[in-house]
């Protein structure tokens, strides 16, 4: 099964904002992996930015379609571990979980 990124996701990803992102994410993620068996990737992205803007921080450009990038590529990283953890849809908005390239129920 070929999982599929949102357009432009990669070079976004590949920025100094994007990695930067991605490892905030990661780490907010497998954190939250240790209390909860499913959660959602808006929910981490907004607190980001929640914590980004009361830290002071340098603003940093993030688009909403990112989310679904984000939680593929966690799952691709950290699905082994944590099944499921994020709940993903397909392009025509119908559920899916894939661990390791492969679609599994949920």
């Amino acid at each position: 099964m070929t999982v599929h990124y949102p357009a432009g996701f990669w070079q976004w990803y590949r920025s100094a904002d994007g990695q930067r992102v991605w490892k905030d994410f990661e780490r907010r993620a497998l954190e939250m992996a240790t209390v909860r068996k499913h959660y959602g990737a808006k929910a981490i992205i907004e607190v980001i930015r929640w914590d980004t803007a009361l830290r002071g921080g340098t603003d940093f450009k993030m688009n909403n379609n990112w989310a679904p990038g984000l939680a593929r590529r966690w799952l691709s990283k950290h699905g082994r571990q944590h099944p499921g953890f994020f709940r993903l849809r397909d392009a025509f908005g119908n559920d899916e979980v894939i661990v390791h390239g492969q679609k599994v129920p949920f």
